[in-house]
């Protein structure tokens, strides 16, 4: 097995996570720092260490749905420095290592997904799977239906052409002077809701993310999280081509 592959299935997150901690030598295999992540293990005779700790498989994948606060940075690192509140915050009592799926911005809230499950959560998060992640946008000033229309048709934006998969008008706000909106996308670039409603000079004043996949967040609570059920997990697999249990 590749270190790569052994440190994500570990828990230490996806293999461009893996790849941060090899290139920042705090992996060791048999007591010596590896400088590659593709190296070959064995995880039944070789000792692997990031910063000293013994690494070993779970036995065990583990699956939150978590409901991101606004005001929360999704990372499981101490941030030296940073007294802002981390996911790492929600989950210092965890039994075992888990790490966030992708990221929510700072002020983004909503729908995050935690495990230990490596494999499934860079399908996740891989272009070529195209998951559809909804968001329901607070939006500055009053969108119009031929507003929606010209959205439903995408944007290009400095990183390129997005086109969402759907555009939603939901309800105008309580003051009447925002709008709310429901959009679907299936890229996974930085920001890239905020910079598209941006691009219509309707600028995100809050955001959440409600779906990602089958996956739904529901009436959880902010700030609290729960396990997913089989069928979650089994729905979120074949949707990415992994089988339950393999």
């Amino acid at each position: 097995m590749r270190l790569n592959r052994f440190l994500s299935y570990a828990g230490f997150g996806a293999r461009r996570k893996v790849e941060e901690l090899v290139k920042q030598q705090r992996v060791t295999v048999n007591g010596e720092v590896v400088d590659s992540p593709a190296v070959d293990i064995d995880p039944k005779k070789d000792v692997v260490r990031v910063d000293g700790e013994r690494v070993r498989l779970p036995k065990k994948f583990v699956y939150l749905l978590f409901n991101k606060p606004q005001g929360v940075l999704t990372t499981m690192e101490k941030v030296e420095g940073d007294r802002r509140t981390t996911v790492r915050d929600f989950f210092r009592k965890y039994p075992v290592r888990i790490f966030p799926v992708g990221r929510l911005d700072y002020n983004t809230e909503g729908l995050l997904l935690m495990t230990n499950d490596g494999e499934l959560a860079d399908r996740l998060m891989h272009p070529r799977y195209h998951v559809p992640k909804t968001y329901i946008a607070k939006v500055k000033g009053r969108v119009t239906l031929a507003e929606v229309e010209r959205m439903k048709k995408g944007a290009k934006l400095e990183d390129g052409f997005i086109k969402p998969l759907s555009v939603k008008y939901l309800k105008p706000s309580r003051t009447g002077k925002n709008t709310y909106l429901e959009i679907t996308i299936d890229v996974g670039r930085n920001r890239i809701v905020r910079r598209f409603f941006q691009r219509f000079k309707h600028p995100v004043l809050k955001l959440k993310r409600v779906s990602i996949g089958p996956l739904k967040l529901g009436n959880l609570p902010r700030g609290y999280y729960r396990e997913l059920s089989r069928e979650e997990v089994e729905k979120l697999k074949e949707a990415v081509g992994l089988k339950e249990g393999g």
